[in-house]
């Protein structure tokens, strides 16, 4: 009995073990996502000043 004891607690806290790691892993896949839309988003928003600024300056030449 005490032997099949010992082996449930050496199994309950492998599991918890695992989950702690793939939990750690998920945030940083999480974090990972969350940084290159950031970034995606700094870019998008630089290139359509940018490109509005130039449109703008063409439409109001010809006006």
């Amino acid at each position: 009995m005490t032997h099949y004891a010992l082996t449930q607690t050496v199994a309950l806290a492998t599991e918890f073990e695992a989950r702690g790691f793939l939990g750690t892993v998920g945030k940083i896949a999480a974090a990972t996502i969350v940084f290159f839309i950031a970034i995606g988003l700094i870019v998008g928003l630089v290139l359509g000043y940018f490109i509005g600024r130039s449109v703008g300056r063409n439409q109001a030449g010809r006006r």
